[in-house]
């Protein structure tokens, strides 16, 4: 494949287009496995919406708009605070914008403020507020079929 691709043959190309995908997308799903391993506690949620990212200044339609949340928890005596609230990273902007705030609409508090936050034990400072789900699992299992399939059905 290596010798396909310096002669700029269309299937070494493909093969490393799609190694390179499927190393991305693996190493996702490893990261989605682990952060589901990661312990909880009680947070309490300080904000938790959308906010305009880049340059507000240009016309409205280029306005980016991206989930927003600060929250703050404890993990053995030690306060934090985070604001991260997926491991997915989302940015909508024109019509879409109000596609940024699946994230924000999906995290469940109570009336007091108080929210489940997931952290990584060994280094309790990175949170997030949603942990990876099945649905998410299983769209990057499909994707990872998907890619090595289109590469074995073409060639």
């Amino acid at each position: 494949m290596f010798d396909l691709t310096l002669r700029k043959q269309p299937q070494g190309i493909h093969f490393w287009f799609t190694v390179y995908v499927v190393f991305v997308l693996l190493g996702t799903l490893l990261h989605a496995l682990r952060v589901r391993r990661w312990p909880g506690t009680e947070g309490r949620l300080l904000r938790l919406g959308t906010r305009q990212f880049g340059a507000t200044e240009l016309h409205p339609a280029n306005q980016q708009f991206v989930p927003d949340a600060l929250y703050e928890y404890q993990v053995n005596g030690q306060v934090y605070q985070g604001r991260e609230i997926s491991i997915w990273k989302m940015s909508a902007s024109g019509v879409l914008k109000g596609a940024a705030g699946v994230l924000p609409r999906r995290v469940k508090a109570d009336a007091r403020g108080a929210v489940r936050v997931f952290y990584h034990p060994g280094k309790p400072h990175r949170s997030l507020l949603l942990r990876p789900g099945w649905v998410s699992l299983s769209s990057l299992c499909a994707a990872i079929a998907i890619v090595l399939a289109g590469y074995i059905g073409r060639w």
